[in-house]
């Protein structure tokens, strides 16, 4: 039996029930995290989880694939050794770190079920090679090498912010003050990510009331949130995650 940490979106909710039972069928013990992700505790509980798991299947769709917190729970697996392996239950565009993973893609199969007894096959080939741990006690105090760790950090101090989540500016954090906030790879605009995906103007955020929206400004590359191109004024809530062009993802947050 592994212990198993499941990384998904709250979204995929009705998927991954299917999942958790197909693993409980064939013996394991997966571990899904019952609380909303926002909020102060979450990574205490998710760390200490992921910690004393065996292994962690991170559950593809595009809702997961922009999701700061997903990112969070595989990157930190992969920081304390854990196996990682990737379900694609939707086309999505994931992180690059995850292709070289074990993936296992269910758009390639036209019979759904023939896709969970390869899944089933290849899951006991997989973690009947695995140190297990006894899902119990405390997690083990290791340090994660700096190269594989990705951090996923948010600002202490009280206001909304737009931080980055990929790209070349990575974890900076840039406080929404202005009326108008511009972003773009010009040295002009308020906000600078000098990424060749990114336009010299690439998009604003215009204040609304207590929040703020955003508009593209007609960027090469286009805007996207949940891959879909941003086209005219969208408000915006605290944690969307917006692309930009292929590779750079920074996310809208607020701290009370």
């Amino acid at each position: 039996m592994a212990n198993i940490f499941l990384s998904y979106s709250p979204k995929d909710q009705r998927f991954v029930a299917g999942l958790r039972e197909v693993l409980v069928q064939i013996g394991h013990k997966p571990w899904i995290d019952p609380k909303p992700r926002p909020g102060q505790d979450w990574r205490l509980e998710i760390d200490d989880a992921i910690a004393v798991s065996d292994a962690t299947i991170v559950v593809i769709t595009p809702a997961s694939a922009e999701s700061i917190y997903t990112t969070y729970e595989w990157s930190r697996a992969l920081a304390l050794g854990k196996t990682v392996v990737v379900l694609i239950a939707r086309p999505a565009d994931m992180h690059p770190r995850l292709h070289s993973l074990e993936v296992f893609d269910m758009s390639g199969f036209t019979d759904v079920s023939h896709f969970w007894d390869y899944f089933v096959r290849e899951m006991q080939r997989i973690f009947s090679v695995l140190p297990q741990t006894s899902g119990l006690g405390h997690p083990p105090d290791r340090r994660p090498p700096a190269t594989e760790y990705i951090r996923v950090q948010m600002p202490e101090e009280p206001g909304l912010w737009i931080v980055v989540r990929r790209g070349p500016n990575l974890n900076e954090m840039f406080k929404l003050e202005k009326d108008v906030v511009t972003l773009g790879r010009d040295g002009a605009n308020d906000i600078v990510i000098d990424d060749a995906e990114v336009s010299r103007f690439h998009l604003r955020f215009m204040r609304r009331g207590r929040s703020y929206g955003m508009e593209d400004v007609g960027s090469t590359n286009g805007t996207f949130v949940q891959n879909r191109r941003v086209d005219g004024l969208m408000n915006l809530t605290p944690g969307t995650a917006i692309r930009l062009g292929d590779s750079v993802i920074i996310s809208f947050e607020m701290v009370r």
